[in-house]
């Protein structure tokens, strides 16, 4: 079977199950299997598939036919530019918290701590460090096979020792600390509504989804918790989920910040910016 043959196939059987992007999907299997970038593709389009390619993309396309995220096939997952290794212990990163990056790197001063909650791949405090070496990166995990990932992560991209790494629950292992910035993308899906969400969610840490009081319940701690570990000027900076915004409003207000709310590139709230 000839290149172009195989990713028809493997784009059909995935269109037909539902899988929503089934063309870029079926081309970000075959070129892993082939060691070539996506785009490369149609050069060698005519080229001949031997057996043991075959049978390699036929085994990954299975696995994508069970609706496991592609991230996770591959091991690998771009954000902010850089690729990320991800595994079943932790989120896919998502194009939409890019803008939650962008806004760490913003409001953070020169030389200033920066602390990224819930690390998750370390996507965000990696991200942060890349694009300013002068911050003083931390990061935080309750899952130690989060936290794996995202050592491993750092190490690759930025080199070993630059940002430092805590386990703990919130602001649990941070005690005494301060920063300018606390960038939190925190779980924020309603539990009640997990039957109704993408097959391909079922793959993903629940502890790095789900929150209880609707999706809002880690959000309102992260809120109350934060104070005692800004500085005088620092500034809280969060994803948020659909249907939040005045839900952070009202509470951030309530917590004694200036809280204004960015919208993604898709027009929904998505970052909610808290000044002390």
């Amino acid at each position: 079977m000839r290149v172009s043959e195989m990713l028809a196939a493997v784009a059909g059987q995935l269109k037909d199950a539902g899988i929503p992007s089934p063309t870029l999907d079926a081309e970000l299997l075959v070129a892993s299997v082939l060691g070539t970038d996506r785009y490369r593709l149609r050069v060698a389009d005519d080229r001949e598939l031997d057996r043991g390619e075959t049978a390699r993309i036929g085994r990954l396309a299975r696995r994508r036919l069970s609706f496991e995220p592609v991230a996770y096939i591959l091991g690998t997952k771009e954000f902010y530019s850089l690729d990320f290794d991800v595994n079943r212990d932790v989120l896919v990163p998502r194009p939409e918290t890019e803008l939650l990056v962008d806004m760490a790197v913003y409001y953070a001063k020169q030389n200033a701590a920066v602390v990224d909650i819930g690390t998750g791949s370390g996507a965000i405090a990696v991200s942060v460090k890349h694009s300013r070496a002068d911050l003083e990166v931390h990061a935080t995990d309750i899952s130690p096979r989060a936290l794996k990932v995202a050592r491993r992560n750092a190490v690759r991209i930025l080199g070993k020792n630059r940002i430092r790494f805590h386990r703990g629950d919130l602001f649990e292992p941070l005690e005494g600390m301060r920063f300018q910035v606390i960038a939190v993308n925190p779980p924020y899906v309603d539990r009640g509504t997990s039957a109704s969400l993408q097959n391909d969610l079922a793959f993903e840490p629940e502890e790095a989804l789900f929150s209880e009081k609707g999706g809002r319940e880690t959000t309102e701690r992260v809120i109350n918790q934060a104070g005692p570990f800004l500085t005088g000027d620092g500034v809280l900076i969060m994803e948020i989920g659909d249907g939040m915004k005045d839900f952070v409003k009202e509470t951030g207000t309530g917590a004694g910040y200036t809280v204004s709310v960015l919208n993604d590139y898709a027009g929904l709230p998505r970052v909610a910016v808290m000044k002390k």
